[in-house]
């Protein structure tokens, strides 16, 4: 009796060791993955905090940033990609920037937009006013250039049949300064070489081609002094999201990456937080000629 006695306890002990063994390989089974959940929840928070610190990042950064992973970085920057908190701003650049340039059309673009389509269906052009931009520096712009991009052979037929409707037309000559009978104060339109790879919404230019072109062009027709054109950028800065790629190949283009770039160091400061990306990305891109074609200046 005494014998079963010990072996009743002994079974009973074994049976509360297994119990417990069990008990805790449950609570760890639980407990783990709501540490990973929790985990994960807090690097993703570590992504999110960067982004709300920086306009402009990539993937590069916040890896560096974070400690995370490549493939783990890349997969919050994706999910919170598809959330709509960051967007695309180029290849391999994000933005937490929503708003994308709307310009306001002005009724002598659309007309000749018009006219070039119904009398050229064929022809491959762009065309912009530098009143796009009006709304963003203070001082009131009272005279306004017209561009009118076109291939090489069409050039001289285009600027003959504008000039049928419109007054001083102007074909652009490959110089920095401007033809001596050149006058803003008559509203011209200028017929220029389409640049080839432009950045571009089917005739009309991208927000990236036209900040690098009025930068080619502020001092050339006197379209808007240095110090409006820094507050043009000050103003875009945080209200339209700009693709760094596509800005960055085509200053390439045009060969005016260098004094682009180097002055938006000192006007902008996008060596900091705002535009940390641009400097770090710049180097990687290079400009591609057959692409691009020569700078027409």
């Amino acid at each position: 009796m005494r014998y079963l006695s010990i072996r009743l306890a002994k079974t009973i002990r074994r049976i509360r060791a297994l119990i417990v063994v069990l008990f805790e390989r449950s609570v760890v089974m639980w407990i783990e993955p709501m540490a990973l959940r929790r985990d994960a929840l807090n690097k993703k928070e570590l992504v999110r905090d960067y982004i709300k610190k920086h306009q402009y990042l990539n993937l590069a950064e916040v890896i560096k940033e974070t400690g995370l992973s490549k493939q783990v970085a890349k997969n919050y920057l994706n999910a919170l990609k598809r959330e709509g908190i960051i967007f695309s701003a180029g290849r391999g650049i994000y933005s937490s920037v929503a708003e994308e340039f709307r310009l306001e059309e002005k009724s002598r673009v659309a007309k000749i937009r018009q006219l070039l389509k119904k009398q050229y269906p064929d022809l491959d052009f762009l065309i912009w006013n530098t009143l796009y931009f009006q709304p963003y520096y203070h001082h009131q712009q009272t005279h306004n250039i017209t561009f009118v991009e076109v291939e090489a052979d069409a050039i001289r037929p285009v600027a003959d049949r504008i000039s049928r409707d419109y007054r001083f037309v102007t074909v652009e000559k490959a110089s920095r300064i401007a033809p001596k009978n050149f006058d803003i104060t008559r509203d011209p339109i200028v017929v220029k070489l389409l640049i080839k790879g432009s950045p571009r919404k089917g005739h009309t230019p991208t927000l990236e081609k036209m900040l690098v072109d009025l930068f080619v062009i502020k001092d050339k027709y006197s379209t808007m002094s240095d110090g409006d054109y820094w507050e043009l950028w000050r103003s875009i800065d945080g209200l339209f999201r700009v693709n760094v790629s596509a800005l960055i190949a085509y200053a390439k283009s045009r060969r005016y990456f260098k004094d682009i770039f180097s002055q938006l160091i000192d006007n902008i400061g996008i060596n900091n937080v705002t535009f940390g990306a641009y400097i770090k990305y710049a180097g990687k891109v290079t400009s591609n000629k057959k692409a691009y074609g020569k700078a027409n200046n």
